[in-house]
């Protein structure tokens, strides 16, 4: 089983990636969600609640293709004013437990209300949880979070009362590729340790699909639309759906319905 995801964050948001690409996240959300449609690949995307604010019309084009759900990933992935003084409190973001309960909140509101969907899938931003993470999604109503990176774990397992975990288990291309400043010459040595070209993460990702799938389990991806636009305007990324075309495909949302758990 194929679980593919990816993280869409707001037009103000000005990450590490946004200087490489002319296009928002939610324009290159799109296009992304339009080549796995073309290879029948169910997609999850987790937006920020402020990207379905600045980007209505596009969050909207994503709600209304029939092979995508959208999750959550924050409100503003840690970019607002509390968040920001929490961490230097505190060293987290979150902060006060009254704090990421209305974001959660805030998040699954702004979404709606642009959607008309509930959403039931999450994802924090740079998978920072606290102790209180699972009991506020439960209690907000989520029943799937996928926070975990874990290359040994293969299906989902139960987290909390009704909520249940799906781990990323196959490697994330942020933090392994080359692309965008992560480059010979524009990063110190030790910044890109351990990271690869597109052309050879993709290699690796067909591998370690294969192997997750041929032992029965769940093969998790997290391949952001813009750092596949970054790496080479997505053509990796259309290789890898291809790649997936054969194999049983599943959203976030019904993993253990699609398995017959």
């Amino acid at each position: 089983m194929i679980c593919l995801t990816g993280d869409v964050h707001q037009r103000s948001y000005r990450g590490t990636d946004t200087p490489f690409s002319s296009y928002t996240e939610v324009e290159l959300a799109n296009k992304y969600a339009e080549i796995a449609g073309r290879y029948g690949i169910r997609v999850t995307l987790f937006l920020t609640g402020k990207a379905c604010l600045e980007e209505p019309k596009g969050v909207k084009a994503i709600a209304q293709m029939p092979h995508c759900e959208i999750g959550g990933h924050t409100f503003a992935a840690f970019r607002d004013p509390w968040s920001r003084i929490y961490r230097k409190i505190s060293r987290t973001p979150w902060g006060k437990e009254s704090h990421q309960r209305r974001d959660i909140a805030k998040t699954i509101a702004s979404i709606q209300s642009v959607t008309g969907k509930r959403i039931s899938t999450w994802r924090n931003h740079s998978y920072i949880q606290s102790v209180e993470t699972p009991r506020l999604l439960a209690s907000a109503g989520i029943s799937w979070v996928t926070d975990e990176v874990n290359p040994t774990k293969g299906s989902w397992e139960p987290l909390f009362h009704d909520l249940q975990s799906l781990p990323i288990n196959i490697q994330p291309d942020h933090e392994h590729l080359l692309h965008g400043k992560y480059q010979v010459g524009k990063a110190k040595p030790t910044q890109l340790l351990g990271r690869v070209s597109i052309g050879e993460w993709v290699k690796q990702v067909k591998g370690e699909v294969q192997s997750i799938v041929d032992a029965g389990g769940i093969a998790t991806i997290l391949a952001h639309p813009l750092c596949m636009e970054v790496a080479d305007g997505m053509v990796g990324f259309e290789d890898l759906c291809r790649f997936f075309q054969p194999f049983p495909n599943c959203w976030v949302s019904d993993v253990d319905a699609e398995r017959g758990t």
